[in-house]
């Protein structure tokens, strides 16, 4: 057997007469296809394993939640700043500051890492991969940036070690966010066409 079997949260067999599943038409006009499609892919059911899955497609709402706004809210963050400033961010990797550095090295790893699961046609664990990179994205990265995006002043007063620091954090974010769409294509790949353009 190469794949598990899809189940309802009691353990039955998706049927068509009990109907004890969500509608999947349903699902990707509330939920999204996105969503639908990180649920299926991340869960143990391509690992042989059974996948139980709740008529009113709750799981699949946690995708949204744990994986889909994160994502989203990593580019709204970068996007409301920038623009507020006026910034126009380059793709580098040059930048010096230890927070940078760390996003950048994380980046690396991710892509390192997705590709090495994706050849081995291991979705699940490509999946992982992403789901803890957010975490530095998010968790470390933003978090601890924020009074960079925040400090007063323009990104590009010459000599001025603040704006410098500044313009680093408005190029490493979106350099992350640029290489973050590219490894999440094949698996969010709405989301990751609308933050790529």
């Amino acid at each position: 057997n190469c794949h598990g079997v899809v189940l309802d949260a009691e353990g039955r067999k998706l049927s068509k007469k009990l109907r004890n599943y969500p509608d999947p038409e349903e699902v990707m006009e509330t939920i999204g296809s996105d969503a639908l499609r990180w649920y299926l892919m991340s869960s143990p059911i391509l690992r042989g394993g059974d996948l139980k899955i709740a008529a009113d497609g709750s799981g699949i709402a946690d995708v949204v939640r744990l994986v889909l706004n994160p994502v989203w809210n990593a580019f709204h963050f970068f996007t409301l700043y920038a623009n507020a400033d006026g910034y126009r961010a380059r793709f580098r990797t040059d930048a010096k500051g230890d927070l940078d550095r760390y996003l950048l090295a994380k980046t690396r790893e991710l892509v390192d890492a997705a590709t090495e699961a994706m050849d081995a046609y291991d979705l699940a664990g490509a999946c992982n991969q992403v789901v803890a990179y957010l975490d530095a994205l998010n968790n470390w990265y933003i978090r601890r940036s924020r009074e960079r995006f925040w400090a007063p002043g323009g990104v590009s007063v010459e000599g001025d070690a603040r704006a410098a620091d500044k313009a680093d954090a408005f190029d490493t974010l979106p350099t992350a966010l640029v290489v973050l769409s590219r490894v999440v294509a094949p698996l969010l790949p709405m989301l990751a066409e609308e933050i790529h353009t």
